[in-house]
């Protein structure tokens, strides 16, 4: 017996299906309790491993005066099972092919395309601060605060800004809000620029730090994409420094 149990586990059946679809085909049309003890198996493991078996076609559940009982399928009922399993197989290759030469884009084999991740939520902007805080390089951005705080109010958690300061890494951030933000002139590393947003009306922010670009949405939840390009990095930055320069002199008319 122990050596036909470990031919059917190399088949795919685990030791405990190969156990009890032995002990039905022994003992015919059962109980569950019947083929158990045959099995060696408690009731409720056989239960189990009857319905995983019935799932594989290769068990039957049968009703006789009311009662349950299960039939083993004919042994030729494993080829039967292997021949779907090997259908879904292919089903499964052809659909990785498909994936595989999705991911192609994403794969960089020799650092020339640039990387690109996801984040979402709150836990997914604490995860991208987080790996912020260990770089070296200044911050530069562009801010709809008014559409940030519906989400998230990051006034309420100093975390990022003070390990900023604690590394004295550099931030100019251009802030589209209607809302007060003086609590920022606490912080000597950080350079801000308010815009009012029917001038300035974005829905999300744009992050530039070193060779990563960050582009976030704050329509109906925190999202956002990371590409990691030195040459896009670049692009980025230069974008916001023109729109910095617009900004501060937008703010300096407003003031005369």
């Amino acid at each position: 017996m122990r050596e036909i149990v470990t031919e059917l586990v190399h088949l795919g059946f685990s030791e405990k299906e190969a156990r009890v679809y032995l002990a039905a085909l022994e003992v015919g049309v059962s109980s569950a309790q019947q083929i158990g003890e045959k099995a060696g198996n408690n009731r409720a493991t056989t239960y189990s491993v009857l319905k995983s078996l019935i799932k594989k076609g290769l068990i039957t559940l049968v009703s006789i005066d009311g009662s349950q009982s299960f039939r083993a399928e004919a042994p030729g009922s494993i080829i039967r099972l292997l021949d779907l399993q090997q259908k879904e197989l292919e089903k499964r290759k052809h659909r990785a092919h498909q994936t595989i030469e999705r991911l192609q884009v994403f794969h960089n084999t020799d650092g020339s395309k640039p990387r690109i991740r996801y984040f979402e939520r709150v836990t997914g902007l604490r995860t991208m601060q987080a790996e912020y805080e260990m770089l070296d390089e200044d911050i530069i951005q562009i801010v709809g605060l008014d559409t940030l705080r519906q989400l998230y109010d990051p006034a309420n958690d100093q975390e990022h800004a003070r390990e900023l300061k604690r590394k004295d890494r550099k931030v100019k951030t251009i802030i589209a809000t209607s809302q007060d933000v003086s609590h920022l002139d606490e912080l000597d590393n950080f350079e801000y620029v308010v815009v009012d947003p029917e001038v300035l009306n974005i829905k999300g922010e744009m992050t530039v730090c070193g060779d990563r670009v960050v582009m976030f949405s704050y329509s109906s939840t925190i999202i956002a994409v990371e590409v990691q390009s030195k040459e896009i990095a670049q692009t980025a930055r230069v974008t916001l420094e023109l729109a910095w320069n617009e900004a501060v002199r937008l703010s300096r008319i407003g003031q005369e």
